[in-house]
């Protein structure tokens, strides 16, 4: 394995730099909790519970690629109350239930990444991702073309989802 030295970049990899109050005021994710019921289509938002907003992500990796977002700007999971953490995991759980029934989704990928080096594009506002795969949902243009094809319309994909997260009770 060949070893690149490169100790100038030790001040970008330390720096602790803090800047949670300007994303907090920027955060695309505390503006989407702020839209009420009239919004809440153009916006692609499926569930807002106590402690949580499920939407559809714009940026989807697979079609049905879901967002759960807690409403308090955290960065980490431990911030967060053990009710709005408990909230959290029910939403992942009926979110991977429903999107195996309605869309038909052979596997599913759900976690979340905290922080920018883990691979966070939001740091300062955790979520997690539930993104249901296919056998073949991948092909030759995402490797040699570094292009992802995703080819589903966002407004049926929401249409065919909505009614079951309208129909969701969570018990806590």
């Amino acid at each position: 394995m060949d070893i690149l030295y490169a100790p100038w970049r030790d001040s970008y990899v330390c720096s602790t730099k803090n800047d949670h109050d300007l994303l907090e005021k920027n955060c695309v994710f505390c503006r989407l909790l702020a839209f009420e019921g009239d919004k809440a289509d153009e916006n692609f938002i499926l569930k807002k519970t106590e402690h949580a907003l499920v939407l559809l992500n714009l940026y989807p990796y697979n079609g049905g690629h879901i967002l759960i977002i807690p409403h308090e700007h955290k960065a980490n999971l431990e911030d967060l109350n053990l009710l709005a953490r408990l909230e959290l995991m029910e939403l992942v759980t009926a979110s991977i239930v429903i999107v195996k029934k309605v869309l038909g989704a052979q596997g599913i990928n759900a976690g979340l990444n905290l922080g920018r080096a883990a691979g966070a594009g939001i740091p300062s506002h955790l979520h997690f991702h539930v993104v249901p795969r296919w056998s073949g949902d991948t092909s030759f243009i995402t490797t040699i073309g570094n292009t992802k094809n995703i080819s589903v319309d966002l407004k049926r994909i929401y249409k065919d989802l909505k009614p079951s997260f309208d129909a969701l009770l969570l018990q806590l």
